[in-house]
């Protein structure tokens, strides 16, 4: 049947008295009700007839249901991070291989509330930013870095990092943007562009339900500069997992608030009036090398300050690489005066390469303490490339190929080596003598050794690998390149004479 069109007022008049308000509101809900009531039934519309006897029962549809778009977990960027930190980042190289050796990164702030809890790391060394995090659980991880420290809304210098969380044995998912606030504060802009995530060094794992992120980030990446005294804002933040191209960062205009880092080369823990440091003659050793360092203190009272006792050790792992040294007679601080203490240590000639922290205690007889710690590196005595040029050779009759062996030395004041060619392909000359001495007169120098092959004229196209070994103290490193060789004709054979 039809049903008439229903009109229902509840503006009540400017003036109600209390009672008409009570009436109203008891009325209200069966108003309500009836409308609901022929909403359902469809105004104006008529009602559908029964189906016929026998016939089948119609195909309920069931309705479509369309998928929420995802949508990125919130984090307030605009609040501060609330946690201890240690501003000071300390020089220490590691390993980006997502695990977190004993002493071989410095934690930055503990995230202990939320859902997901962990740690966020940071360190540097000449060539990298490292950071890591570490979780309860598998997260994705949000690294905000401001370059230059000196706000978000300001350069082009502003990099978010988020590492998407990764599957057994699944690669992680990076992205990497860049706010550009250069021309204003007001319209800045995210760039995805600028940073090429390739160049980053990324490493994922979990264990046992716990996650460790690694990142090294290349300096000159945004203008990153890495050197001592150097300042950075820093943040990190854990979400639920998912693929990196799936979080939406926030509003490129929107403010975000990182924390202060400090770039180091030795962390220290002053007391009123004295200021510790410590400086290590070499941040790059080898097994076996005599490592020294240098403890300063300055007094800026005007007092003298004696110092009850000095203790020289290596922290954590480090213990058992350098000398355990303890100073009970140490000369007193003068007033307004700085006090330079030495310290050496040989190094195992066995010791693994890796890093290692040196840390010096100075009690005083204040029963207050002065502590100062640095880091420093044990690498390979050296490190061999080799090449042949040009590449590829094109075969012009006789063709020479000139084979060069690059040694780069990390030995303390000169290195004196052997080189020696191990690997030739048959029929090729060789000028000179295949083993020679190889001199470089200080640590970090680099020299190359050439050598020249004279290939026949009937060489056919092909690769041709070639190898050589360094020696040195009873050590030997190998080196190998492959020399690509082209022809424009078919070699020809040597006709035998009638």
């Amino acid at each position: 049947m039809d049903v008439p069109p229903l009109y229902l007022s509840f503006s009540p008049p400017k003036y109600r008295s209390r009672r008409s308000l009570r009436a109203i509101g008891k009325t209200a809900p069966i108003a309500l009700g009836l409308l609901c009531l022929f909403a359902g039934r469809g105004l104006g519309a008529q009602e559908k007839p029964a189906a016929p006897e026998g016939a089948k029962p119609a195909i309920q549809t069931p309705p479509t249901v369309v998928p929420l778009a995802p949508v990125s977990p919130v984090v307030n960027f605009r609040e501060r991070p609330r946690f201890v930190t240690d501003p000071q980042r300390l020089r220490r190289s590691v390993q980006v291989d997502g695990a977190l050796g004993e002493g071989e990164w410095d934690p930055f702030y503990t995230i202990g509330e939320g859902p997901i809890q962990g740690t966020i790391y940071c360190n540097w060394d000449d060539n990298f930013l490292y950071l890591a995090a570490r979780t309860s659980q598998p997260s994705s991880v949000i690294f905000d870095v401001d370059m230059s420290g000196d706000g978000w809304l300001r350069g082009a210098d502003n990099l978010e990092l988020v590492i998407g969380g990764t599957t057994e044995g699944a690669a992680p998912t990076v992205v990497a943007r860049l706010l550009d606030a250069a021309n204003s504060k007001d319209t800045p802009v995210w760039n995805e562009k600028a940073i090429d995530v390739k160049s980053l060094q990324v490493a994922v794992k979990t264990v046992n339900g716990t996650q460790v992120v690694e990142v090294a980030i290349p300096k000159n990446t945004a203008s990153l500069v890495l050197r001592p005294g150097v300042n950075i804002g820093l943040r990190g933040e854990f979400l639920p997992p998912m693929s990196a191209a799936a979080y939406v960062p926030t509003p490129p205009f929107d403010p975000h608030l990182l924390l202060d880092a400090s770039l180091v080369e030795s962390r220290v823990v002053s007391m009123a009036g004295v200021n510790p440091r410590l400086t290590l003659s070499d941040d790059k050793c080898i097994a076996g090398q005599t490592l020294f360092a240098t403890l300063e203190l300055l007094n800026q009272t005007d007092q003298a300050i004696p110092i009850r006792s000095l203790l020289w050790t290596g922290q954590g792992g480090s213990a058992n690489a350098i000398n355990t040294v303890r100073e009970v007679t140490v000369p007193v601080l003068p007033a307004l005066k700085t006090l330079r203490l030495k310290y050496r240590t040989p190094l195992p000639p066995t010791l693994p390469t890796g890093s290692y922290t040196l840390v010096v205690t100075g009690e005083m007889e204040n029963g207050k303490q002065v502590q100062a710690t640095s880091t420093f590196m044990v690498v390979e005595p050296l490190q061999a490339q080799m090449a042949s040029s040009p590449q590829p050779v094109a075969i012009i009759g006789q063709t020479k190929l000139t084979v060069s062996v690059d040694v780069l030395s990390a030995v303390p004041d000169h290195l004196r080596a052997d080189v020696e060619l191990t690997s030739v392909p048959a029929g090729w000359l060789l000028d000179g003598g295949k083993k020679r001495s190889l001199y470089i007169d200080r640590e970090d120098g680099r020299r190359a050794m050439r050598y020249t092959l004279k290939l026949p004229s009937t060489t056919p196209a092909g690769d041709y690998p070639l190898e050589a070994t360094v020696s040195w103290r009873g050590r030997v490193w190998k080196t190998h390149t492959v020399a690509r060789v082209i022809r424009t004709d078919s070699p020809k054979t040597d006709t035998p004479k009638p």
